[in-house]
């Protein structure tokens, strides 16, 4: 099968002061075998070297979209996925690795399930000396395809995004550009706040493959609001359970409480670990 016949896909990288992890994200982009792609970087406007990297870069399936001034993360991140020319679209920050063949993979998935429109990989994760501390993280047995209200539900129940951060989703480009923009009220919930957006009328392909590298450190964007994060869960939730559709009850909210709690106490207890051997490096 020719390229021409085969989806086209983008990956977005949405940017700002992304060194030193940039060259590594951009370069596991650049080494899928996927043929059909191209990437597109938004740069935010960055101080730090970023833009001088990114001048260097000479691949033609890399653009660059260069801004004069930085606006908020979300509105960046909307600005990238409307850059999107291909049929697919991955949304992959600056500190991400994508698993070579990750592309390939995930477009078969969809292919396969045409009615989906969206799939979702588990990840591993990375501290801030790149040293890995989980493998095969998330969806908690969410498999196959599932209904996007039921996806809604489990993340509700959990009080946590299943799905995992953008890095190991890959979109059809029409499904998430209508659910545009990236949702700015809760900025620690900004990923799984705009997934629901289209999983109220999208179903999803979820698989145990761990294809991304999502990395978190005592200095990254979730550790700056951790202390927001139960407030902003709450908020969310508030918001979307008021559509009859996910049939939320009083045990609903008591099960879901439970978990938050209890979620955000782990992360608490993995940041103050993260920050005493940041400390010791």
């Amino acid at each position: 099968m020719s390229t021409a016949d085969t989806p086209s896909v983008s990956i977005v990288v949405p940017v700002y002061n992304g060194m030193p992890y940039l060259p590594a994200a951009l370069d596991s982009a650049l080494d899928q075998d996927y043929a059909n792609l191209e990437i597109v970087v938004i740069d935010n406007a960055s101080c730090d070297g970023t833009t001088k990297y990114l001048e260097s870069v000479r691949n033609p399936r890399v653009r660059v979209v260069y801004r004069e001034s930085t606006q908020p993360a979300a509105d960046n991140w909307s600005e990238a996925i409307a850059h999107a020319q291909g049929d697919f679209v991955k949304l992959m920050c600056a500190d991400d690795l994508l698993a070579p063949g990750a592309i390939t993979s995930q477009v078969a998935l969809l292919t396969m399930h045409p009615e989906a429109g969206l799939v979702a990989n588990r990840r591993s994760v990375m501290n801030g000396a790149g040293q890995v501390i989980k493998r095969h993280h998330g969806l908690d047995g969410l498999r196959g395809e599932v209904k996007g209200i039921e996806t809604i539900r489990a993340c509700l129940h959990a009080g946590t995004n299943l799905l995992g951060e953008p890095v190991c989703v890959l979109f059809r480009t029409a499904v998430i550009q209508q659910a545009m923009p990236w949702e700015g009220r809760w900025p620690y919930m900004t990923d799984l706040a705009t997934y629901a957006k289209a999983l109220l009328s999208e179903s999803v392909v979820c698989d145990a493959t761990s294809l991304a590298t999502f990395r978190i450190s005592s200095t990254s964007w979730s550790s700056a609001l951790l202390k927001q994060q139960p407030k902003q869960f709450a908020g969310w939730r508030a918001e979307v359970t008021k559509d009859a559709r996910l049939r939320w009850s009083a045990l609903d909210q008591i099960r879901s409480n439970a978990n938050l709690a209890a979620r955000t106490a782990a992360r608490r207890i993995y940041f103050l670990r993260e920050q005493r051997a940041a400390r010791n490096r």
